[in-house]
């Protein structure tokens, strides 16, 4: 007895290939965006962990904002630990990219531990940086980086605060501090000098590097990490937590008034106002 086995014909097949295809065009960005949404929870992990930092290092040293620098204790002292990396590590105890012998950075070096966003890309940054929201052609001469300290930012210090209150351009007040004397720059801010600690940023993602030359320091935040987490970013407040934040963050505003005038500031870079 002979048995006859029928095949799939070509319509069948181009069927079948066809319907596959469109399976994966449906689930692949699904799959995507799955894995963007666990680096942006891990990158908000990070941020967490680094605000009780903050709030660690505030209760040893009177209520003081951690800064973003400070001045040289030694000869040949690693840049790193003249970062807020350094200042906060002690409270976290993160790898970090240390230096050979002899040497105060580590050539090429990308972050580790909490000081690395799962997300972070360079393109990704420049690209918010360039948009006209924020500030055009700003960063690019300080890319690639020499070394590539942290994946997050914090905002420098301000003796006064900058801008003019209008919405085009409104007031901004950064929280920052610098350990240095207050005859070359030095600014120490304070948690009680924070009149809204639950909205005011002081770290997020944005870059802590040395650039090409290397001749600076660059630590940037703010707009210019509008697309990290597609469209979006994570920023640590100064009441210890993290949140996401759609799009510019530097376009968030409020507004007051000052001598019978409504005036505008920047809601999450203004620590200042209220």
């Amino acid at each position: 007895m002979m048995v006859h086995r029928r095949g799939f014909t070509l319509i069948e097949l181009l069927v079948v290939i066809a319907i596959i295809a469109i399976l994966a065009a449906i689930l692949f960005p699904v799959f995507a965006q799955a894995r963007e949404q666990a680096r942006k929870t891990q990158c908000l992990s990070n941020g967490r962990q680094l605000g009780t930092a903050i709030m660690m290092y505030a209760q040893d040293y009177d209520e003081a904002i951690v800064g973003w620098f400070k001045v040289g204790e030694y000869a040949g002292q690693p840049l790193w630990e003249r970062f807020w990396i350094g200042m906060l590590n002690p409270y976290v105890k993160s790898e970090v990219n240390r230096p050979a012998a002899g040497q105060r950075w580590t050539p090429g070096a990308t972050p580790k531990g909490l000081y690395a966003c799962p997300s972070w890309s360079q393109s990704n940054y420049l690209k918010g940086a360039n948009m006209p929201d924020c500030y055009p052609g700003s960063l690019d001469p300080y890319f690639p980086p020499t070394e590539l300290f942290s994946h997050y930012g914090m905002v420098f210090q301000m003796a006064q605060r900058g801008g003019a209150g209008t919405q085009q351009n409104p007031y901004y007040h950064y929280a920052g501090s610098l350990v240095y004397p207050a005859a070359n720059g030095g600014l120490t801010r304070y948690l009680a000098e924070i009149r809204r600690p639950g909205e005011t940023i002081l770290l997020g993602d944005g870059v802590t590097m040395l650039d090409r030359g290397p001749t600076y320091v660059v630590i940037a935040l703010g707009c210019e990490s509008q697309f990290i987490h597609q469209e979006g970013s994570n920023f640590v407040f100064l009441d210890g937590h993290s949140k996401y934040i759609s799009r510019n963050s530097e376009r968030y505003l409020m507004s007051t008034t000052e001598n019978g005038q409504t005036v505008w500031f920047m809601r999450y870079y203004t620590f200042s106002m209220e």
